[in-house]
């Protein structure tokens, strides 16, 4: 018998369906409860009273993506996949801000591959998840969140960062790329990226990801500096922050160097969440350098660098001569190297005030 074969829980049922119509789950929907089910789901996910609203939200998203992402039956999970926007990458931009649209999306494919009318394949969708998914999902969705709530499950899925997921990785590696992230008073103002790229394949541009580690709303901008330029408008991304194309100057050959800069603006009022973090976008990277240049009125009592390969998300803090504890200059400022840094790997350096 299927493990999730007991009875739905109608009110976490009926709040997923509302979760996911229009543009879909948000952080921004989840915590500040803009679906009529969103208090639901954050009563049944018993995430830490100490949590932010908006890490309990980013949580519980992980915490259904990995039920999704378990699930046997393929057109179920496709139809699961659609309706949450996953992968972000696939279904992102305005014209996906409807469950129709990403219905539809999926019934091009059939219609494509069975020659059928692409309306009648997007239907089939729209049946499976209105009679078998969604139910089902309800049902591994409640079993996935007490299995969380029992003892200290939850961390797991505590994540600061937007929940976009990059595409595969584009044909370049960066031999170095250091990033600054500057401060005022305890609110972070700019991050700018230096990058010196080896490409392994034609490739013209970089896809730059803004996001503010406490505000997923923050109007970030991504401003070219050197021998890049913006391509188009930014794309809002489903969970907060927004993603910018950096074409580069011209198409990059096999072995071609190249060299390129840019700054992310945050414009937020908001302290920043004690925390920064990167992730490897390209195949790899040879020599990465994180820097923060904190407020001289505000600096960190203690500050340490993490690989989250390694240590779990940096969460855990130092004790007292522990190797990855940082020393913060009397003027604010910190650094830390890490090499042969892997793709989709997140490296960062976290604090306390």
């Amino acid at each position: 018998m299927d493990s999730h074969s007991g009875a739905v829980d109608p009110s976490l049922e009926a709040a997923l369906r509302a979760l996911v119509v229009d543009a879909g789950p948000s952080i921004r929907k989840l915590s500040r409860h803009e679906s009529a089910g969103s208090q639901a789901i954050m009563k049944a996910a018993a995430t830490p009273r100490s949590w932010s609203d908006e890490e309990k939200a980013t949580a519980i998203l992980l915490a259904i993506g990995s039920v999704i992402d378990d699930l046997a039956n393929q057109r179920w999970k496709r139809t699961a996949q659609a309706a949450f926007r996953i992968p972000a990458e696939r279904y992102r931009g305005p014209e996906f801000d409807s469950l129709t649209a990403r219905w539809r999306e999926l019934g091009r494919e059939d219609a494509d591959h069975e020659g059928i009318d692409v309306d009648d394949a997007a239907e089939r969708y729209r049946g499976y998840w209105r009679n078998s998914a969604a139910p089902y999902l309800a049902r591994a969705v409640a079993a996935r969140f007490q299995q969380l709530n029992d003892g200290d499950g939850w961390r797991q899925h505590r994540h600061e960062e937007s929940l976009y997921t990059p595409p595969e990785a584009l044909p370049l590696s960066f031999e170095r790329s250091e990033v600054l992230y500057q401060f005022e008073g305890r609110r972070g103002v700019r991050s700018t990226n230096q990058r010196w790229l080896v490409a392994h394949g034609p490739v013209w541009f970089y896809e730059a990801v803004g996001w503010y580690y406490n505000d997923p709303d923050a109007d970030v901008e991504i401003v070219p500096l050197a021998n890049c330029e913006l391509e188009g408008s930014y794309a809002l991304l489903p969970q907060g922050g927004r993603t910018a194309r950096l074409r580069f100057a011209r198409i990059l050959q096999p072995d071609d160097r190249y060299y390129f800069a840019y700054e992310t603006q945050f414009n937020s009022p908001k302290e920043c969440r004690p925390t920064i973090l990167n992730e490897v976008r390209g195949r790899r990277t040879e020599l990465l350098t994180v820097r923060a240049q904190f407020d001289p009125q505000a600096r960190p009592a203690r500050c340490w660098y993490f690989d989250v390969g390694v240590q779990s998300e940096g969460w855990r803090i130092p004790p007292d001569g522990a190797r990855e504890l940082l020393t913060v200059a009397n003027n604010g400022y910190v650094e830390h190297d890490f090499r042969e840094c892997v793709h989709g790997r997140k490296y960062g350096i976290r604090w306390l005030w």
